[in-house]
Order: structure tokens, then sequence, then C-alpha cells
């Protein structure tokens, strides 16, 4: 049976986010040791650097999100697609800005479950920042981090996100979710909602840490990294980490 990651990154005019999908599989080769297949387009795959498949997609699919302020092209609705394009039994879906500095995940790998991701994150500036519960009906999972086998129910759970993506707009309705800008977060919240219906989800035991946007990264290596926040420097090491800040220092 085999075992990979899969991350999607797609540069801009505003972000090039190749280094951070760089860092991110040199991360993962470094404390997982699995194969990395990288979906792109060819533009950015001539950037990409360590991966062992790289799968192109001409004209991928995007929208608009708000960053720091601006409003910039953001490629997130090849999400979608995971299970098409991960040519692995048992698949770790990444963000490109989740950093891998442990071998936590392959705790995960041999479950007996299909389909895990987290519904709880830890924000690493004690500021509980990721509090979502006002903002729709339905309870948020995050989608940053997912491990799924292949298996028949789990095509269906990557169907039905195919379906809410083309037609969020009457989910958000039906869900009464703020967040008209498509987001994964609660495309896969719905799909895993309209398939289990009321029975149970089994969710990663830990929550996710996480570093808000407004977290300046003042340094990041292989080992570790030094964030700041109001006052305070911090550093995270043996930790894996969620950064949303999108133009990091890389300094390895």
């Amino acid at each position: 049976m085999s075992l990979g990651a899969l991350i999607y990154c797609f540069d801009s005019d505003q972000l090039q986010y190749h280094h951070t999908a760089n860092f991110c599989i040199q991360q993962i080769k470094r404390n997982l040791r699995i194969p990395v297949t990288v979906v792109t387009n060819n533009h950015t795959a001539n950037m990409i650097l360590g991966a062992d498949q790289i799968i192109r997609v001409e004209n991928a699919m995007g929208n608009k999100r708000v960053y720091k302020g601006k409003q910039i092209a953001w490629y997130n609705l090849e999400r979608a697609m995971a299970y098409d394009h991960s040519p692995y039994d048992t698949t770790v879906l990444l963000d490109a800005d989740y950093f891998v500095y442990t071998d936590n995940l392959l705790a995960y790998v041999d479950s007996e479950r299909e389909f895990l991701l987290h519904d709880r994150v830890h924000d690493l500036t004690n500021r509980d920042s990721f509090r979502y519960e006002t903002k729709s009906m339905i309870p948020l999972v995050w989608a940053t981090v997912t491990i799924f086998k292949k298996t028949p129910f789990v095509r269906k759970i990557f169907d039905m996100i195919q379906h809410i993506q083309q037609h969020y707009d009457y989910f958000c309705n039906l869900y009464r979710i703020d967040f008209r800008n498509f987001r994964n977060d609660y495309a896969f919240a719905i799909a895993l909602h309209q398939l289990n219906g009321f029975t149970k989800q089994y969710f990663m035991p830990s929550a996710m840490a996480m570093l808000p946007m407004d977290t300046q990264i003042v340094k990041i290596d292989q080992n570790g990294l030094t964030f700041k926040h109001d006052k305070y420097i911090n550093l995270i090491s043996n930790q894996d980490v969620h950064v949303l800040d999108k133009e990091i220092p890389f300094n390895v």
C-alpha cells in the first residue's frame, strides 16, 4: 500500500508561494520520510524543488481573498480534486504553509479511519483567534491537514466537496455561513455533515497549532521557527505548525 504527501502550490503576481512549498517539501522529506506530489501549473513547476512527482494543472481554479488588506488571487479550488490527483493509497494532504517538525502525522496513516482532519486549533499567540461559532450553523473543520484513504466512502466525500464548490452560495444560505468567498474548511465540513448525517465523525485528537496572519516570523529553519507578536518573541521547535503569513523570510 502506497503512502505519500500531496500539496498544492500556485504562484501569483502578489505571492511567490513556491518558496513556502519548497520548505514544506523539505520538512516532509526530513521528518515524515515519504514521497511528495505537488499539484501546480507550468510556470510555478519550474520553481518547485524536491518533489517526487509534479502534476501540472493549467487554468487552475481560484478566486480572490483579502490578504493584509489587499485583494489577491488565491488558487484554492483545486483541492476538491485531491482524491483524483493523489497517486497514493493513503494520502497526507497538506497546505503548503503547514510545516512538519515531527513525525506525529505518521501515527494516523495506519488508522482504521478512512478520513481524518482537525476540528480544533490552538492559537500559539494565546489570543484564541480562531473562533467561528457565530459564523455559521455548522461547526468548522480544518482542511489544512487531511489524511485519507482511497475508499468508496472517501470518493463520495470528494465528489460531495466538488458539488458544494459548484453550488457554494446555496450551501452558504442553507448553513448560514458568513464566509461567502469559497472556503475549503466549510466545504469539507458540509460534505461530512451531508454524508454522515448525525453519526459520529472522527477527528484528529489534538488541536492543530496555528500562527495568525498578523504574527511576524523572525526566523525559520529546519529545526524550528521564531515568531514575534506584540512585544513578545517565542520559539517553536518539535511541533508541527500552520503559519498563515504568506511572506515568510526563509533562512534555509
